[in-house]
This record gives structure tokens, C-alpha cells and sequence, in this order.
């Protein structure tokens, strides 16, 4: 399973614990990194903390399910706390 987005194992290259995806060339990363996780064999992917829209993409980009970690509704499932 792969997980973009919010990383907590890299916040310190993230600058913090911080939204990611919030303007264009970001959103793109995390649509290009989604799809790299994909090619590189992932059954699925976890988006964490990235705007709704930018999940919607990064769902219908993909042949393989998501799940949101405070992704809004656009996901295949969710992660709810």
C-alpha cells in the first residue's frame, strides 16, 4: 500500500505536518506520485490530508482503489478517526 499526501515519516522534509496538494505543481506531484506507487506494484494507495479535488484526480487517474485520510468524500474508502 503506498501513501502520499501528508507523510508523517517525512515531515521534516515536508516543513512540518502540513496539507500537501494545495497549489498546481503540488497537486501534480501527488497525482504523479500516486501513479508512480501504482507502476511500481502497489494494490492500493493512501491519500492523507490533500485537498478534495486533488483526491478526485488522483482516484479516477488510477486502476487501483483509495483511501482517505482527510481527503474529503472522493476516495474508495475512508479512514475515519
Amino acid at each position: 500500500m503506498g501513501h502520499v499526501g501528508l507523510t508523517p515519516q517525512a515531515i521534516s522534509v515536508l516543513g512540518g505536518f502540513r496539507p500537501q496538494g494545495k497549489n498546481v505543481s503540488s497537486a501534480v506531484k501527488v497525482v504523479e506520485t500516486a501513479l508512480a506507487l501504482q507502476e511500481a506494484g502497489c494494490f492500493s494507495v493512501v491519500l492523507e490530508c490533500v485537498p478534495p479535488p486533488v483526491a478526485a484526480a488522483a482516484t479516477s487517474a488510477l486502476r487501483i482503489p483509495t483511501i482517505g485520510i482527510g481527503a474529503g468524500p472522493y476516495c474508495s474508502g475512508q479512514v475515519n478517526f
